[in-house]
């Protein structure tokens, strides 16, 4: 009669269709049994050998069912309890059959630093398929029907800016046919964990800004970041820390942190006025998620000098000069921090800049007709915060601001 401890062992053994227990296998991290033969991790022959492990899984139906390897392995190959760690021969590890279609994936990449790399390993450079260890090809694309496509089921590449912020379902083609709008899908939401909320940092005011333009013109992406060619462009993917767990070279690693870089290196933010002597300097805190110092948000200045006689009248009494309010304005914080005073007003009851007369909301369409209604509704997006003053014909017209 055989024992309890017999039997399990028996049925094990079963389960995973091996007919003996095997030594020459590389010895488990913890205490456990050997059911593979060597030909399952020999990557020397792994092209020809049919008992090589990666030519089991690819002949398997399904194609690649890996769930008795993680019987013993583990649900993430760290281990389990044969004590063997797929990853030490995998970096990253090999992720499960239900790895795409769970949406496991996307937070998986991300807490991996977007291991990109090691995904063309298997996938090829365009996801399609490719070679993996041993020279074979794994026929498995990325861009297939519940995978990366478009909402046409077009495939669509990975490496696409709104795969992994923006709007996924964008069409495929939309970056050659337009990229302007390509830049715009690219706007969270979604961000990079898939948030919505604009109290999120990775949400924030991104459509108000770029997609939306509820106050002003649409803002291109590199006003305020270095926009990749690549993915794995400098100043993108991968960070440092993926470059030292992931093995990859080493000039690919430039982001330091988790924040996307804010530069503030294209020309509205930057906006010279008052002759050019009045030079803003934004910046970016990710710490209060605040910019400072952008022409657009109220660091401008008006000489009076500078402008016609009947456009002087607007000035105050003893004002030489007009100034914004060089707001700071929280990136999170929603509408409260796009009103009309915070940028060029003295106060919530108050929208005009120190130095000019002193007007409700309800008066700016008197001279800046084009611009907002009679009640301070704006009319016209590309006329406001543009870098030209818009006055009505009457008023002398537009002017540069100087």
């Amino acid at each position: 009669m055989k024992t309890p401890i017999g039997m399990i062992l028996a049925g094990s053994l079963l389960a995973f269709s091996c007919s003996q227990l095997r030594n020459d296998l590389p010895a488990p991290v913890a205490p456990g049994i050997s059911v593979h033969d060597a030909a399952w991790t020999d990557s020397l022959h792994a092209s020809v050998d049919p008992g090589f492990h990666g030519q089991v899984l690819k002949t398997m139906s399904p194609a690649w069912n890996d769930q008795n390897c993680r019987n013993c392995h583990g649900g993430t190959y760290t281990g389990g309890t044969a004590g063997v760690a797929c990853f030490s021969c995998h970096p990253p590890y090999p992720h499960a059959v239900a790895f795409p279609s769970s949406g496991r994936h996307r937070g998986y990449l991300k807490a991996n630093d977007f291991p990109l790399q090691q995904c063309q390993k298997c996938h090829g450079s365009a996801a399609t398929g490719g070679a993996y260890l041993g020279g074979n090809v794994l026929q498995i694309s990325c861009e297939q029907s519940g995978c990366h496509v478009d909402a046409a089921g077009n495939p669509k590449s990975p490496e696409s800016c709104n795969t992994c912020h923006g709007v996924f379902s964008t069409a495929a083609n939309l970056q050659t046919v337009n990229p302007a709008a390509y830049l715009l899908s690219a706007a969270p939401p979604n961000d990079v964990a898939g948030d919505t909320a604009t109290s999120a940092p990775g949400v924030g005011a991104h459509q108000k800004h770029l997609a939306t333009g509820t106050t002003g013109r649409s803002v291109k992406c590199q006003e305020c970041h270095v926009v990749p060619q690549s993915v794995f462009d400098p100043g993108h993917l991968p960070s440092v820390a993926a470059v030292q767990k992931h093995g990859v070279l080493p000039v690919l690693n430039v982001r330091a942190t988790t924040v996307a870089t804010v530069v503030f290196n294209d020309t509205l933010a930057n906006l010279a006025t008052g002759g050019g002597a009045y030079v803003p300097h934004p910046s970016f805190d990710p710490a209060t998620a605040k910019c400072s110092g952008t022409y657009c948000h109220g660091s401008w200045l008006l000489t009076k000098a500078s402008a016609s006689t009947v456009q002087q009248e607007v000035f105050a009494d003893t004002a030489t000069v007009m100034v914004g309010a060089s707001a700071s304005p929280a990136w999170t914080d929603g509408a409260a921090s796009g009103t009309c005073w915070s940028c060029h007003g003295t106060g919530p009851s108050v929208p005009t800049p120190m130095g000019h007369q002193v007007y409700e909301v309800t008066a700016c369409y008197i001279c800046h007709g084009d611009v907002t209604d009679a009640n301070g509704n704006i009319l016209n997006r590309s006329k406001h915060m543009n870098g030209v003053i818009d006055l009505v014909s009457g008023f002398g017209g537009s002017r540069p601001m100087r």
